[in-house]
This record gives structure tokens, C-alpha cells and sequence, in this order.
């Protein structure tokens, strides 16, 4: 290959690689998804975000989340518990090419849970009441996911988080999220 094409390539992948589609600015979104709470099953969630791209491998966000509703009963009292939570996280992660970027999720959770157990409902935030399916609500919290810009403006991501939990009898909880979401990225 004469040197000239292989000086052409070299320069359309770097001008590629340097286009800035994950500029610096503020982006807000939405996501949907499943969430499954270790012994209790799935459940269907969704939640509203807020963030800062600080730059093309660094970001900073601010989430509200309905992790779900579960059923059941324990000894015998029925129970009711909705998961809501309020985070902070750091989103780390190199892109590839220009549109898209793969990145890891460490935050902290600061959970509110709404339950009814032994017939009376009750609203919990921080710790839980004695019949109350959680016990520390204070936790953090890890994930791992792909994004992807279709656009200037427009943005989807596909992520995996791990949320822990402590539960009335000491063991821990699990709470699995898939969580799909689209943003629009201002400026």
C-alpha cells in the first residue's frame, strides 16, 4: 500500500476517534427495565436521571429509581414491599470510535421503601421497621454498561447494576437491575 493511503487511513481514524460526540455537558433520561430481588422474584422498574459528562471517559449522575413491588408473606404475615431509591454514582469508561462508550457505575443509595406488613402500612426510610423485608437501606452500589449516541442530542444505554441489601434475618440481599434507557444530551 503506497504510504500516502496509509497516511490518509491513519489520519481519518484519528480525526474519527477525536470527534467529539461525548462532549463535556449536562444530559438528562429515563430507563425501564426488570429488577430481581434474591428469593422474591422480578419485577418491573423504571427511573429518571440526571447527569454531568465531566469528559469523553468521565461522568457524574444523579438517579431516582422504583426498583419494584413484591408480595408475599412471612410467618405467616402478609406482606407488601415497593423498592424506591434516590443515588449518586460516578460513571468511569473509555469510548470506542465516536458514538459509542462502555463504562463502569460505583454509587451510593440512599433507599425509601414503602411497605405493609402484619396488616398496616407503613413508609421507611434509612432503617426499617421489625416486620420490614429490608434492614439497612443505606448502601452502595455497582454496575456495568455499553452507551451508545445516535445523535448529537439523542443517546441510548443498555446497563447492569448490582444493588446490597441487609435483610431482617442478617443475610444478604441482591437486587439485580437490567435497566434500558435513552437521554438527551443538551448542547
Amino acid at each position: 500500500m503506497p504510504k500516502t493511503y496509509r497516511t490518509a487511513i491513519i489520519a481519518l481514524i484519528g480525526s474519527l476517534w477525536s470527534l467529539p460526540a461525548y462532549a463535556a455537558g449536562f444530559y438528562a433520561g429515563a430507563n425501564i427495565g426488570d429488577s430481581d430481588v434474591q428469593g422474591l422474584g422480578g419485577s418491573a422498574s423504571a427511573g429518571l436521571y440526571v447527569g454531568y459528562t465531566i469528559d469523553s471517559w468521565l461522568g457524574l449522575e444523579a438517579g431516582y429509581n422504583r426498583l419494584g413491588r413484591w408480595t408475599g408473606s412471612d410467618q405467616g404475615l402478609p406482606y407488601t414491599n415497593i423498592i424506591n431509591n434516590v443515588d449518586v454514582s460516578l460513571t468511569v469508561g473509555p469510548r470506542i470510535g465516536r458514538r459509542l462508550r462502555v463504562y463502569g457505575r460505583l454509587g451510593f443509595v440512599d433507599w425509601s421503601t414503602i411497605g405493609t406488613s402484619g396488616g398496616g402500612e407503613h413508609r421507611v426510610t434509612g432503617h426499617s421497621a421489625q416486620y420490614d423485608i429490608l434492614e439497612e437501606l443505606h448502601q452502595g452500589f455497582y454496575g456495568l454498561g455499553v452507551s451508545y449516541r445516535l445523535g448529537s442530542n439523542i443517546g441510548l444505554r443498555l446497563e447492569y447494576r448490582i444493588y446490597r441489601a441487609m435483610a431482617v434475618n442478617g443475610h444478604d440481599l441482591d437486587i439485580n437491575s437490567v435497566l434500558l434507557g435513552a437521554a438527551y444530551h443538551f448542547g
